[in-house]
């Protein structure tokens, strides 16, 4: 087969390269490289499998068109992941440097065997320098990611592992060695060249190949053709070990990242439904076999970045909840104890006993361990505060809330075993269809404590005709500070000739605290008697003043067949305003700090039509960090609002995390979209320095407080 070896010339007349020029044997390799191929595809079958251990349904196969585009979107784009502009665009040349390598070596593979494509001439140069600038662009990637990772060492790297550095020197090493075998390549046959303009095409085809031939300046022809051959080999061994321990290393991400863009949920924000409950034998995900196969794969996905612990409150003021350590890869490392046994459990048609050597290498009894308290601790489930901060900034659409929420479910509803405040709360909700647990039927009391009885169409005492509902919520009616927000509100719809119906004591609490704290059996029962009644009263469109209660209801209520046009308030004013429905008189500027909702902002996307409002109204926003997709959350949501905080030794409390941000801007005022935000904000303000000295107002207070009447 010696004569399968082809010499490295001087150069040609048309531009192009001899593929496997100076390598005897050069066919080896195709031979060869189905070994590491074999073990690629028994590592992605291995874990594949394990994914299917999932009794989860999570089908995904809706809207293909969406998904498609999400798949080319975030893999080719990487649109997801430069997000974090810094490290982000680095893993995009990371990225975009391997691709056209792998496209460029094919393409000379194919044409070396077939003749197709034609990589000689124009072709070749193209073709062959932007493989070469890539590359090189996707060696600074590695460096500066492993200068954050090994220098500047950020805080949301802070479970850096041996492996994590091998990693990135094994890809660096394949890029560097194929510059030099390049290098090498050029300058055999600049030294082999009877005219330098033989050659000099490459300068423009192998830009960085050219530097790296200067190397060799000193070294003889053969001694150059000998580094050549030996360099070639060594660098299609690292190349196929990077091939062979893809699904065995962090490097499976590539492949589970474009199946997460794909499977991604598409649906707005919400908790998924449990239906037929009176047929379940069980509640809730007690064991990680019961979660779906995404579930399962997000766990193999997840590459460990931090931008979810990053953007995590319960992590920022100390709290045991991690969303990267404490729950996805502590899940990760269970599964990977525990799926051995499982596998035996449940094998493979074609799969004999070779399952025992896997089973014998898990520690005894560390498959047994159980997911909700000793894997994922209950400290850990009860601190998130379903801020959506870790969904929204994950780059792999990993969906660790629902995750939490099944397991919350299953100690709620299934082990009985939960913080007695949350039982508090849910046997207010029960009783009087409220949190506070204040008596059902003074839930329309407010109208007339706050004078605006006449300004409301109560249902069904005054039965006029409307155009929407406004869903008032249990704040608006049990909490003294925030019925002066209803008080603002009505009056300005009222100003604005909106018409609206309130149904007062016909209305029971959305529902969303009990769902976020596990229990379901309640929240479809609170759901379940308002759909019934908006569908008693024709209702189509519907306004509401909580955050909270706008996200279950337009996202959640649909899952129960409750679909309606539901708003939140600050749509609903913004709309006013540009009407001209509305008209704000002051000229006095205002500076104030905006804080945004976790359930208008991360859940639903709104942030700009507060900040417009405020604008109307002559505020100037002062800009902060956390604000917008990146806002910090107020400590409230996920059912947290009827939760005690602990402050942890060296932190502040959420609220009180918080308003020292908006604080710190210097602000007149504080504004605020939320119930929940508007009393943990002032809370938070109270133990500040600053006291109740800065007053933290709702957007629709300071709305009204600037109308022209």
């Amino acid at each position: 087969m010696e004569s399968s070896f082809h010499p490295i010339q001087g150069g040609y007349d048309i531009p192009m390269r001899v593929v496997g020029a100076n390598i005897p044997y050069e066919w080896l390799i195709y031979i060869l490289m189905l070994i590491p191929l074999g073990i690629f595809i028994y590592g992605a079958y291995r874990r594949i499998r394990i994914w299917r251990l999932g009794q989860g349904e999570q089908h995904r196969r809706d809207r293909p068109g969406t998904r498609i585009w999400s798949l080319i979107s975030n893999t080719l784009a990487q649109r997801q992941v430069i997000r974090k502009p810094g490290v982000g665009w680095m893993h995009f040349l990371l990225f975009w440097g391997f691709v056209f390598l792998l496209l460029a070596t094919a393409a000379w593979a194919m044409w070396s065997k077939i003749n197709f494509p034609p990589m000689v001439g124009n072709t070749y140069i193209i073709a062959s320098a932007i493989a070469d600038i890539t590359g090189f662009l996707a060696m600074i990637g590695i460096v500066v990611m492993a200068i954050i990772r090994y220098l500047l060492k950020p805080d949301r790297l802070n479970d850096t592992r041996s492996l994590d550095a091998w990693i990135l020197f094994l890809i660096f090493a394949i890029l560097f060695t194929g510059y030099i075998i390049e290098g090498a390549r050029i300058a055999a046959q600049i030294k082999q060249s009877t005219m330098m303009e033989q050659i000099l095409y490459e300068k423009s085809a192998s830009p960085i190949g050219w530097i790296f031939a200067g190397i060799f300046n000193g070294s003889s022809v053969d001694g150059i053709l000998l580094w050549h051959r030996y360099l070639w080999w060594f660098h299609m061994a690292i190349a196929f070990i990077f091939i062979a321990v893809v699904p065995f290393t962090k490097l499976w991400h590539i492949f589970t990242g474009m199946i997460a863009y794909y499977v991604r949920d598409l649906e707005p924000s919400h908790i998924r439904m449990v239906y037929n409950m009176e047929a379940a034998e069980s509640f809730g995900v007690e064991n990680i076999e019961e979660f779906g196969w995404k579930d399962l794969m997000d766990l193999d996905a997840c590459i460990r970045c931090g931008r979810c612990q990053e953007a995590c409150p319960a992590y920022n003021t100390g709290k045991l909840l991690n969303p990267k350590i404490t729950v996805i890869q502590a899940m990760k490392e269970h599964l990977d104890k525990k799926a051995p046994y499982l596998l035996q459990s449940n094998p493979a048609p074609d799969e004999n006993l070779a399952l025992t050597e896997e089973k014998n290498a898990v520690i005894s009894g560390s498959h047994e361990a159980s997911l909700i308290y000793e894997v994922v601790t209950p400290e850990v489930l009860w601190a998130c505060t379903n801020c959506r901060g870790c969904v929204y900034h994950c780059p792999m659409f990993i969906e660790h809330i629902d995750k939490i929420t099944d397991m919350r479910r299953n100690l709620v509803m299934w082990q009985g075993d939960m913080p007695g405040e949350a039982q508090s709360a849910f046997t207010n909700m029960e009783r009087n269809y409220n949190p506070w647990g204040v008596g059902w039927a003074s839930r329309a009391d407010w109208l007339q404590e706050r004078g605006i009885r006449d300004l409301v169409n109560l249902l069904p005492e005054d039965s006029k005709d409307f155009e929407y509902l406004l869903f008032g919520g249990c704040a608006v009616a049990f909490d003294d500070r925030f019925k002066r927000v209803g008080e603002a509100l009505v009056k300005i719809f009222h100003t604005a000739g909106l018409s609206f119906g309130y149904l007062g004591t016909q209305e029971h609490c959305c529902g969303d605290s009990a769902r976020r704290l596990g229990n379901e059996y309640l929240y479809q029962g609170l759901a379940a008697h308002n759909i019934e009644t908006f569908n008693n009263y024709g209702v189509k469109k519907i306004i509401c003043i909580c955050p909270h209660g706008y996200n279950v209801i337009k996202n959640e209520y649909p899952q129960m067949d409750g679909k309606y046009e539901v708003y939140h308030y600050t749509e609903i004013l913004k709309q006013l305003l540009k009407e001209g429905k509305l008209q704000t008189g002051s000229s006095e500027a205002l500076r104030l700090s905006y804080h945004d909702s976790c359930f208008l902002g991360r859940h639903n996307y709104i942030y700009q039509a507060p900040r417009d409002i405020l604008a109307k109204a002559g505020a100037q926003i002062t800009p902060l960090d956390t604000s917008g997709q990146f806002g910090f959350c107020c400590g409230a949501g996920g059912g947290r609002m009827w939760l005690e905080e602990e402050a942890v030794e060296g932190y502040k409390r959420i609220n009180e995390a918080r308003a020292e941000q908006l604080l710190k801007a210097d602000p007149q005022m504080i504004a605020t979209n939320c119930p929940f935000c508007l009393t943990m904000i002032s809370d938070g303000v109270k133990a500040s320095e600053q006291g109740e000295s800065i007053p933290v107002m709702d957007v629709a207070e300071i709305l009204f407080s600037r109308l022209k009447h």
